[in-house]
């Protein structure tokens, strides 16, 4: 960055630009990074730019990237346009909403899962299938899902006679939350959206086969996943909350009748 001609907020002269290494814990792990800021010679008073100070982020959140082993904003936007692709075209080819490719380039932390997915659309590989959720769809998880919040919202789910109007939504948040946080969704479970919100595509066929799949086959839920649905239930801590809250998501209001909900529009959920 330019130099500029700062003055000391204490009265003093013009401050000096400094350029140095520091050294920080950050999300547990030692990074060093290189940061720019101007002091003053004679109080030591340090202060930066808003630029600098944005430019200070960046270099953190990438330091923390290098350590885990993450593409830092650079390495994305350097690989993106050597492939000669805009960041809407990224974003298609990982399915995602391309506010996420411009949050990555711009500093926010990638979690493993989305690196593994821009790694991947680097050597080009498209990103499973995205109303799917990247995943086999699979009755008995959904079954698994279900039971789950039974315990955690002491309710009866997969009632006799229910047409799955509240448990349907459930499962969508916890599908869409996964597959925003870890790249990829709970059930593989396929969503459309109806008048009275996301529903599971064809739920009048699949009522009875969840009502009497056998959960205790399912692959188990991971601890990162048993915690989305703890996070689901405390946002949405009785059914009338959540048949309430997802009619409001404008992902669901942009959707003709009948028309399948995308697991990109996780990306941009407003309720959770």
């Amino acid at each position: 960055m330019p130099e500029k001609k700062i003055i000391c907020p204490n009265g003093h002269n013009n401050m000096t630009l400094i350029k140095a290494e520091k050294e920080m814990m950050f999300k547990g792990i030692n990074i060093k990074f290189l940061a720019e800021h101007y002091k003053c010679q004679e109080c030591g008073t340090e202060v930066g730019t808003v630029e600098q100070t944005a430019a200070i982020q960046r270099a953190i959140s990438d330091a923390y990237r290098k350590g885990m082993g993450l593409l830092t904003s650079a390495e994305i936007r350097e690989n993106r346009k050597i492939l000669g692709l805009t960041q809407n075209e990224l974003a298609k080819r990982m399915n995602v909403g391309i506010a996420s490719i411009k949050r990555w380039e711009g500093g926010l932390i990638q979690s493993k899962a989305m690196n593994n997915a821009l790694v991947n659309a680097f050597t080009g590989k498209t990103i499973g299938n995205n109303y799917t959720g990247n995943r086999a769809f699979s009755i008995e998880r959904i079954k698994l899902i279900m039971r789950e919040f039974e315990m955690l919202l002491d309710q009866d789910f997969i009632e006799e006679g229910d047409m799955l109007l509240f448990d349907a939504k459930y499962a969508w948040y916890a599908d869409m939350v996964a597959f925003r946080e870890q790249g990829r969704s709970l059930t593989g479970a396929t969503y459309a959206a109806l008048p009275h919100g996301p529903q599971l595509n064809n739920y009048k066929e699949l009522v009875e086969l969840i009502r009497n799949a056998d959960e205790t086959k399912a692959e188990p839920l991971t601890q990162e996943e048993k915690r989305i649905l703890v996070r689901i239930a405390k946002k949405f801590p009785n059914k009338q909350e959540i048949i309430d809250a997802a009619p409001r998501e404008e992902v669901w209001k942009k959707k003709s009748a009948g028309a399948l909900m995308p697991y990109s529009d996780a990306f941009n959920l407003t309720e959770i």
